[in-house]
């Protein structure tokens, strides 16, 4: 008996969460891998972000990357890249049904590029924008998707992207999550844990 009623309880958790619509309000730090087609470049890293809901309808969302390359040859020498960015944005949402959101959300952004021994010249920093649109639906209790497309205007350049995201549901306050961004010159591919609050 006292089995089952453990069983029912973690089962029911997801189900409560659910039950108080798409959550705003969470941390969520990924280790990373980027996968790039135009430079031999790629990085892994961790990243962090915050989200908090305003209300009904609004949300502030913060997030911090930190990126690191393996050593890159060159035929100056050998050499790595070391990366910082970080988003600061503002964003709506709004409920087509109560399992699916439609999403919006603008704001600044900073990235910070550090190249190391024969790629010492690759140093540059730049603050810019960015802006993204998507879905998220609730497939099932214990379950969350989402897809995105992202516009970012940084470092001189500009990049679009589309992403799909996975959330699983452990509990009413813990989800495993990982999404895989694809772009025209580069890949990447996140996992890790995200706490609602």
């Amino acid at each position: 008996m006292r089995h089952a009623l453990i069983a029912a309880a973690l089962l029911a958790a997801p189900a409560a969460a659910l039950a108080e619509g798409i959550q705003y309000n969470f941390v969520d730090a990924r280790y990373f891998s980027t996968d790039s087609d135009a430079l031999n470049v790629n990085l892994q890293g961790a990243q962090l972000a915050v989200s908090h809901s305003l209300g009904e309808f609004l949300f502030l969302a913060a997030d911090a990357q930190y990126g690191r390359s393996e050593s890159v040859a060159t035929t100056a020498g050998n050499g790595r890249v070391e990366t910082l960015s970080g988003a600061f944005r503002i964003g709506a949402h709004h409920a087509i049904t109560p399992a699916l959101d439609v999403v919006a959300s603008a704001g600044a952004l900073y990235s910070e590029v550090q190249g190391k021994g024969a790629l010492s010249n690759a140093d540059d920093d730049d603050i810019g924008y960015t802006a993204a649109a998507g879905l998220r639906l609730a497939l099932m209790p214990k379950v969350e998707v989402g897809a995105f497309y992202t516009y970012q205007d940084v470092l001189e350049g500009e990049q679009s992207f589309f992403s799909a995201e996975l959330q699983y549901h452990v509990t009413s306050q813990f989800s495993a999550v990982g999404a895989a961004n694809n772009g025209r010159d580069r890949d990447a591919y996140s996992i890790g844990v995200r706490y609602h609050f």
